[in-house]
């Protein structure tokens, strides 16, 4: 994880995604693309998410 730079909050969120309810679950599904949403930050962080297993 970087470190904040002076004056940043460094639990702020890298990313932002913005849309209805039933869009947002749809993405993290991947049965939409994220990029069909309001996305904000960096989306890295979201293709990321979407690789992630918790079983791994």
């Amino acid at each position: 994880m970087p470190a904040a730079a002076a004056g940043e909050d460094p639990d702020a969120a890298g990313a932002s995604l913005r849309g209805k309810a039933g869009e947002l679950l749809l993405a993290l599904y991947d049965r939409v693309p994220v990029d069909s949403l309001k996305l904000d930050g960096d989306r890295r962080l979201f293709d990321l998410l979407l690789a992630w297993d918790p079983d791994e």
